[in-house]
């Protein structure tokens, strides 16, 4: 890398700390809003974090401090997560701890943003996924066999172990489910669970459900102050531990066609908060794989996605996506 192009990701990374700032803020992590802030004019750290993800350095920069944190809560930047102690200290002191953990702990930082990859996931997109099934499923009947691209651990293919608590029309079994996922919905979606045939995850890095390590980075990557959905997925991946499904190991581009054609039957290809780290060749590869796929039968594609805007601002690249949509 020429020493133009190492200033400009600098910059970019940069960037992206200043808009995750008041993005994880509305998301509701005070905590990672006040040290992403801070962190946008601390050389060090978006050198650091430039060793991360594309598309995602800062959370992926955080969320490695967070999975040493949750390995050893002794060090004292653990009293500011709220994920490690009942009374955690102001957000707006954390910044010099953090500074300090990272430069005392870089060789062990490093290693984990160049060998894992950011796969959060969390049980409650399945509230999001059920209707979605329910709704393919009457259209091409059951079981509906389950294909996830970026699945990271499995956690959503697990979706019919749980039970949903829908406004107005009462829980939606299994009744014995080890969680009860609840919210609600505009209009009236179909709601209820089909039978599920095959579960098979697509990913470059899939995550075991029963390593010690594996669960504790997909625990690191809920925002800090999320407990209670870190407690849940922690309870949704022990599902995943007993649950009979394929993951498959690779890249989608190369591994859907011949999957999609040794499965027989309804298929449901499905993806969340997946191609936000995709660029816009591979996206267009993507369609392009299962509108061919589809010439020879039916294949039914959900999407949880955010906007390409908001894709940009996310990675640094653009501005934010409420000055998109003003006129100047």
């Amino acid at each position: 890398m020429t020493s133009t192009e190492q200033a400009n990701l600098l910059e970019t990374v940069a960037a992206a700390f200043r808009s995750n700032s008041a993005m994880y803020r509305d998301m509701g992590s005070e905590l990672y809003g006040c040290l992403f802030a801070a962190s946008a004019d601390e050389p060090e750290l978006v050198e650091l974090a430039s060793y991360g993800q594309e598309g995602a350095r800062p959370v992926h920069l955080l969320s490695a401090v967070h999975d040493l944190l949750l390995a050893d809560s002794s060090d004292p930047l653990a009293r500011f997560f709220s994920t490690l102690t009942d009374a955690p200290r102001p957000p707006q002191e954390a910044f010099p701890e953090l500074l300090r953990f990272c430069q005392e702990r870089r060789g062990e930082i490093l290693p984990i943003l160049q060998s894992r990859t950011v796969q959060s996931t969390y049980v409650e997109r399945c509230w999001c996924l059920m209707p979605a099934l329910a709704h393919v499923a009457g259209l091409v009947g059951e079981p509906l066999n389950l294909v996830e691209i970026g699945c990271s651990a499995g956690v959503l293919l697990t979706c019919d172990a749980y039970s949903y608590d829908v406004p107005g029309r009462g829980g939606i079994e299994p009744v014995d489910a080890p969680l009860t996922i609840t919210g609600d919905y505009a209009g009236v979606p179909p709601v209820g669970m089909p039978a599920i045939g095959k579960r098979v995850g697509i990913d470059l890095h899939p995550l075991d459900a029963t390593s010690p390590a594996d669960r504790r980075w997909l625990l690191a990557l809920c925002l800090p102050e999320f407990r209670e959905q870190q407690a849940r997925l922690a309870s949704s991946l022990d599902v995943v531990a007993r649950t009979d499904m394929q993951l498959i190991k690779g890249d989608a581009l190369d591994c859907l066609p011949e999957l999609l054609a040794g499965i027989e039957g309804p298929i449901c290809v499905f993806h969340s908060v997946c191609l936000l780290y995709w660029p816009d060749a591979a996206k267009a590869a993507l369609d392009e794989l299962l509108c061919e796929a589809g010439r020879l039968r039916d294949i039914y594609r959900l999407g949880f996605e955010l906007a390409e805007e908001f894709d940009a601002f996310h990675a640094g690249r653009g501005a934010s996506p409420d000055a998109l949509a003003r006129p100047d």
